[in-house]
């Protein structure tokens, strides 16, 4: 693949779908190896520092990308879910790789309001998904709110809601809701099948 066609496509709407899904599925796969025992942990171990660069390489060669990807890795940092050695070596890749994109090609870097805005909608999903995880055995599972409050916070979608919120200001393209949206949809599919193997 030319250089040039390889910028068109870092670029395109296929680019950032495919990526994100395999970040949604990856990640999910750590999770699974390590808290659940399903996966394999010394695949898991290698395959991090490459799901680390290509979060970093996802995240510097567009500042919208950045913003969302970002507020994503504040967000789990700030909650303290970043818990395997699996995990910590991403987040140590996605380090190492960002400072050396920053410095020596110069990275997009990110949009400092939105991405402040998306961090605390992410925190706020965080915080919701494990009150609703502590809370689970003293509520009633068949409550409305109870079920709903699970998904929401269990799925993003407070931080959904503010990409869409930043698509409909047209700060952000709308293909990055769907991104996003395929992001997690990918980590679920891991989980369910996580799940079906624990059955």
């Amino acid at each position: 693949m030319e250089i040039n066609s390889l910028l068109v496509f870092q670029n395109n709407i296929y680019f950032f779908i495919l990526t994100y899904i395999i970040l949604g599925a990856g990640i999910k796969y750590i999770d699974s190896a390590f808290d659940e025992n399903v996966f394999n942990k010394k695949f898991a171990i290698i395959i991090s520092p490459f799901l680390g660069i290509l979060w970093a390489y996802v995240m510097l060669m567009n500042e919208i990308s950045a913003s969302i990807l970002l507020a994503v890795l504040i967000a789990v940092i700030i909650k303290g879910k970043i818990d395997n050695i699996a995990h910590l070596l991403g987040v140590i890749s996605i380090i190492i790789f960002g400072v050396l994109i920053i410095f020596f090609i110069d990275g997009n870097g990110f949009m400092f309001l939105p991405l402040i805005f998306l961090a605390c909608a992410g925190i706020i999903d965080e915080v919701g998904n494990d009150v609703l995880d502590y809370n689970k055995k003293f509520h009633n599972k068949k409550r409305f709110g109870f079920m709903f409050g699970y998904y929401f916070f269990g799925r993003r979608y407070l931080m959904k809601v503010a990409i869409l919120y930043l698509a409909l200001l047209n700060v952000f393209p709308l293909y990055f809701l769907i991104a996003f949206i395929l992001f997690d949809e990918s980590y679920i599919i891991v989980d369910l099948y996580c799940k079906s193997k624990l059955a």
